[in-house]
């Protein structure tokens, strides 16, 4: 909308927004004008609208596409999207723009767009789905501030997503692996169990705070995630599906948990970090930081530290497992995978389906049938068995499971 404002000599300057230039900048034109009286003004001001109106198309049309991704992530996906989804975005982004640059979003049109997923396809370059996601983002946005008349991605095919067989541990290999439990650092044993016994996640095993445990029923409530991204550090955030679960647990699990936390509290009173003090420090008088403020404004401190208190990186876990695997030559699966190994030894010791989304946290069971479809197929081959065993085996030799014989006719 345009405005004006006094100048000298009794005129006035009209302003009206042009677009963005090719950087994503706001362009805003300007214009002196002398008009008889108010009424000639407003119809100035009116007409200089309708003018930069007609060359903002032009002036929009001539932005850089690496300026309308730059201006898409600052005023789109920077406030919009969680940081880990933000990071984990942007190194597709980047590829997306080694291999997609037109000069300017002019020349952009829906021919270019399925010339270049057909190229990626034939290159075998991999995140076509994530790829095109963030392109759909970005056009769509585009075209909702004006900068396109049609979007472009409206008669692009969206990639077929090809999900591959996750790797996970069956019944005898998890008892392997608990089998060398005792064989590692104590808050490995723990993380490793909770991964198991809890299908967790885990940035939502570091997430775990003191509050969440409930030694009386024997529960824990999944609530936080510990999230790191080279923009924003260490963060508490929301769980994955944005809604908080509490899972049972065993008994034993929880009152050792409970029992490692009073462990690692006496240490930390012996170093002086056990927030004894406002702002504990290493040796090197550098801060340390020993609570996360979570989603919700509530100072926590984590279960899961390094041994002075310091919140711990969710790729340390990634790490120390990578090791474990490789000494005891257990099969390489990686730590999520474990989460995958306890929903598939739930559904096949025939837990119901729904209780297991639940303990995933999935926010919807269509999630858990198509990454656990394999698990339900062998399932539904054993209720085929069912018939077999008591129908057909039963049915006399020679003859079908009703007893009789059909007649050809």
């Amino acid at each position: 909308m345009g405005y004006y404002t006094k100048h000298k000599n009794g005129g006035y300057r009209l302003f009206a927004e042009a677009g963005r230039d090719m950087n994503g900048n706001r362009v805003r034109k300007t214009k002196v004008v002398y008009p008889s009286g108010p009424r000639e003004l407003k119809r100035m001001l009116r007409d200089f609208e309708i003018e930069v109106e007609e060359s903002a198309d032009v002036v929009s049309k001539t932005m850089s596409f690496k300026g309308l991704v730059e201006y898409w992530q600052k005023n789109f996906a920077e406030t919009n999207w969680a940081s880990t989804t933000y990071s984990k975005n942007m190194y597709v982004l980047e590829e997306i723009l080694e291999y997609y640059h037109p000069r300017n979003i002019q020349e952009i049109e829906t021919a270019h767009l399925v010339e270049y997923f057909t190229k990626e396809r034939k290159a075998g370059r991999k995140s076509l789905v994530k790829k095109y996601e963030i392109l759909k983002s970005i056009f769509k946005k585009a075209t909702e501030w004006n900068f396109f008349d049609v979007d472009p991605m409206i008669g692009v095919d969206k990639p077929k997503h090809r999900a591959k067989k996750r790797p996970f541990y069956d019944e005898d290999e998890i008892r392997q692996v608990l089998a060398i439990l005792d064989k590692l650092r104590w808050h490995q044993s723990l993380i490793i169990r909770l991964a198991i016994f809890g299908a967790l996640r885990r940035e939502e095993i570091l997430g775990i705070g003191m509050d969440a445990i409930h030694l009386k029923n024997n529960t824990i409530d999944i609530k936080r995630a510990l999230v790191y991204t080279n923009e924003k550090g260490l963060e508490l955030k929301e769980t994955k599906s944005g809604e908080a679960r509490t899972i049972t647990l065993p008994k034993e699990l929880l009152e050792e948990m409970n029992a490692y936390y009073k462990h690692i509290l006496k240490i930390r009173m012996e170093l002086g970090t056990a927030n004894t003090r406002p702002n504990p420090e290493d040796r090197n008088g550098e801060p340390i930081k020993t609570t996360l403020t979570d989603h919700e404004g509530k100072e926590v401190t984590m279960l899961f530290t390094q041994v002075n208190g310091e919140v711990m990186r969710p790729d340390s876990v990634t790490q120390f497992w990578g090791r474990i695997v490789d000494r005891f030559e257990l099969k390489k699966i990686s730590f999520h995978d474990l989460r995958h190994s306890s929903a598939s030894l739930l559904i096949s010791q025939g837990i119901n389906m729904k209780i297991v989304q639940e303990r995933l946290g999935h926010s919807n069971i269509k999630t858990t049938l198509n990454i656990y479809g394999h698990i339900t197929q062998k399932d539904d081959e054993l209720a085929s068995d069912v018939f077999t065993r008591n129908f057909i085996n039963r049915a006399h030799s020679g003859h079908t499971a009703t007893g009789s014989t059909p007649k050809i006719e």
